[in-house]
């Protein structure tokens, strides 16, 4: 009987010491930025014009703040309750009520997820690369501006693969977040890899065709 005992005290004792140690489970808050982006962090303080956080996972606590006005909630992990932090006002330019500007950032979160631009990517970096390595001079950059220029007009289609709401996709709010955002990353695409090509392109002119 005083064997039993022994093993399972010994048992009690391993498996408390095997809870101290494990690590415990970080429960985080999650913020939502009207841009669409997702914030898991610690919400110290919601006192005043902005938020301050600290940043999980840092050995100096390391705090910074965002001002509210950029937040659209939070919730926090403690409790799982959702704060609002934006507010319909036409007057400050927020014309959406807080359910279409959720689903205006939903919208903005499926662009970010789902359209990349390959295709203009791809045109971008040969238009770029061609002009410059044909030119080799100051006049090689007109051909890719302009093409970076030109992208503004196409129409972008939604990517219905990547919604991740199928139910809203049809609705203003979401259809005007996609677009806001897909555009502006093919922008950002074709004036990057349009630049990207014409220094390849001014590369090759001078190392290989003008040697």
């Amino acid at each position: 009987m005083k064997v039993f005992a022994s093993i399972f005290f010994f048992l009690f004792l391993s498996i408390s010491a095997f809870n101290q140690s494990s690590p415990q489970k970080v429960v985080l808050d999650t913020i939502l930025l009207n841009n669409g982006n997702v914030v898991a962090t610690h919400v110290v303080d919601t006192l005043g014009g902005t938020i301050t956080i600290e940043k999980p996972n840092s050995r100096k606590h390391k705090k910074t703040e965002i001002d509210k006005e950029e937040i659209f909630s939070i919730r926090f992990g403690g409790t799982g309750k959702e704060e609002i932090f934006y507010i319909y006002d036409t007057l400050v330019g927020n014309d959406f009520t807080i359910d279409e500007a959720r689903k205006f950032i939903a919208g903005e979160q499926d662009a970010q997820r789902g359209f990349h631009a390959v295709g203009v990517s791809m045109a971008a970096f040969a238009i770029g690369f061609v002009s410059g390595a044909y030119e080799g001079n100051f006049f090689a950059a007109g051909p890719p501006f302009f093409f970076d220029g030109i992208m503004t007009y196409p129409a972008i289609h939604v990517r219905r693969r990547k919604v991740k709401d199928i139910k809203i996709a049809n609705t203003d709010p979401y259809l005007y977040g996609y677009y806001m955002t897909a555009s502006r990353k093919r922008m950002l695409h074709s004036f990057l890899w349009s630049s990207i090509g014409l220094v390849s392109g001014l590369v090759v002119n001078f190392t290989v065709i003008n040697k």
